[in-house]
């Protein structure tokens, strides 16, 4: 009874839920501060049956998701505090569901050794007292992991379902996840093509038809109030258009329309940035702000295009830029780093290092890795590289920290296995999973990791 009580990752993680709602409680700001003013307005348009207030005065800035998670609350006008402490419970979901997910195919200390990282990770505990997204999603994310996992482990279409409903909610909290599913979608009919593999192509494309499913209510109602298929918010415009500045001493990173340089009180401000950003872009976002916000969408990204193409390397530069911050919270236009820095720094090395090893491995041993991180990989790869071309910072990444680990994991577990496949000897022995045996699908390789 105790041995089973130990290893039951409810109980293991317990104590990280006592630490977040612990971080929470003592850095929990007395009033909202930024987004969380946006998601708590949205949430009360919900609960009083209204998402955007009619044109021209539309407001999708973000999807739905998220402020339906906070009606109930306001609903019983419950604390401002008190909702954010979900971010506790959400943030210790995701490191049960990482572990678990990883226990379907690696040793209980292998998925304790990846799943640890996720509890004590410096980022997420950061934004634990902020009434934002990314505890949420990261527990969707993790969510995602497991139904993924148990559908390759188990062989049942039901946890495919499962996940396409997760990655569906998923897009509805982080509407950038709806170019997600339908490139991912092109990307698995292409590979249709191939004749190989063929079952688990296919479960790919029940998952993303299933999650594009979840968002057709939301299109539907986006379309309704613009006129526009396809609609998933009217944020993206102002995003691409910072990303794509073509001025010097500015990075790709979002900047406020007033342009007074303010977004990030953390930061110390050269005192010349707001000067600079009149100067070089007042003219037209003047002229852009003028108009309705579907308008002012749609003016951004032509602005934006207009950019790229008279300053193509510049635009190569601010991504580099988009990712150095999402890896090291590192450039920001007009501003000097405090000691924070460094911190960073080590970090996002960690991160990158690990990667690009994880990498190199899984380029040489493709034909051997199992369905499930093939798979979040394409979700992974082209959710990180479209947020590379958005103001991108630590955030986008952070999210996407549970896949990270799961991955490495499942390649720390078979390293021998790994390196013997560097030397080119060919014969090697079946790499048992657990519940394999039981599956319904059956991959055509003879060996898989």
């Amino acid at each position: 009874m105790f041995n089973k009580l130990v290893r039951n990752p409810y109980f293991i993680f317990l104590p990280f839920l006592f630490l977040y709602a612990f971080v929470i409680l003592i850095n929990k700001w007395p009033t909202l501060y930024g987004d969380e003013i946006r998601y708590a307005d949205f949430a009360w348009r919900l609960l009083h049956g209204y998402y955007s207030p009619p044109a021209p005065h539309i407001d999708l800035w973000n999807g739905p998701g998220y402020p339906l998670t906070i009606v109930p609350f306001m609903a019983l006008k419950i604390h401002a505090l008190t909702i954010t402490l979900m971010n506790a419970l959400y943030q210790y979901l995701a490191v049960v569901f990482l572990y678990k997910a990883l226990k379907l195919i690696t040793s209980h200390k292998m998925a304790l050794l990846f799943t640890l990282p996720l509890a004590i990770y410096p980022n997420a505990l950061s934004i634990l007292p902020i009434l934002y997204t990314e505890a949420f999603t990261c527990f969707l994310v993790s969510s995602f992991i497991y139904a993924i996992t148990l559908s390759y482990t188990r062989g049942r279409m039901k946890y495919a379902v499962i996940a396409g409903l997760v990655l569906g909610y998923l897009t509805l909290t982080k509407i950038i996840f709806g170019y997600v599913l339908i490139i991912g979608l092109v990307a698995c009919l292409l590979m249709l093509l191939s004749k190989k593999n063929r079952p688990y192509h296919i479960l790919s494309i029940k998952v993303l038809l299933i999650a594009f499913t979840v968002t057709l209510p939301y299109l539907a109602y986006t379309y309704h109030m613009t006129g526009k298929a396809f609609y998933w918010g009217n944020s993206g415009g102002m995003s691409l258009y910072w990303m794509s500045s073509p001025y010097e001493n500015e990075y790709g990173d979002w900047k406020l329309p007033d342009l007074t340089n303010k977004q990030y009180p953390m930061l110390f401000k050269s005192p010349e940035g707001s000067v600079m950003l009149k100067k070089n872009h007042s003219k037209e976002v003047n002229f852009i702000l003028k108009h309705n916000a579907v308008e002012q969408d749609a003016l951004f990204k032509q602005a934006a295009i207009k950019n790229i193409e008279n300053h193509p390397f510049k635009f190569v530069t601010n991504y580099y830029y988009n990712v150095s911050r999402m890896l090291f919270n590192f450039p920001y236009s007009y501003s000097y780093q405090d000691g924070a820095i460094v911190g960073n720094i080590i970090r996002g090395s960690l991160l990158l290092w690990a990667s690009l090893i994880g990498v190199a491995l899984t380029f040489v041993n493709w034909r051997r890795i199992i369905y499930p991180v093939k798979f979040l990989l394409l979700i992974t790869g082209v959710y990180l590289l479209l947020s590379g071309a958005l103001s991108a910072y630590p955030r986008q990444l952070d999210v996407m920290i549970p896949v990270l680990l799961f991955w490495l994991g499942i390649l720390a577990s078979n390293m021998k296995k790994l390196s013997i496949r560097f030397t080119g000897e060919e014969n090697l022995e079946d790499i048992s999973l657990p519940g394999l045996a039981d599956m319904d699908i059956k991959s055509s390789e003879n060996t898989s990791i």
